[in-house]
């Protein structure tokens, strides 16, 4: 689910905006256990942490049309960055943004 209008108020922040948009995109349990399954992948360090939308079909077991639609949530939310090689696209997890929104849950 996406924040479909501007929602204005002097108690809502930047850092509010940021953290619903994270929270909306992991919304849906397959969304969590892709950033989950980044995140653990070789402890989330390194050259064997990347993966591509191949592996992601072959690990869940979903259709590369479902995987990439979620994929693209997590993208935009930026939890995945991406890097092109040749004709695939790399997928890692963006740990500083995970571990502010995790801060933000800690208040």
């Amino acid at each position: 689910m996406r924040i479909r209008a501007e929602i204005t108020s002097k108690y809502i922040n930047d850092t509010d905006r940021k953290t619903a948009v994270v929270a909306n995109a992991l919304a849906h349990p397959l969304r969590v256990a892709l950033v989950r399954y980044l995140s653990t992948k070789n402890c989330g360090e390194g050259v064997d942490n990347v993966t591509c939308n191949k592996d992601l079909v072959q690990m869940f077991d979903y259709s590369q049309s479902t995987i990439s639609q979620h994929v693209k949530i997590l993208k935009e939310a930026g939890l995945f960055l991406t890097e092109s090689h040749e004709k695939f696209t790399f997928y890692t997890l963006n740990k500083p943004l995970l571990d502010e929104f995790r801060g933000f849950l800690k208040l």
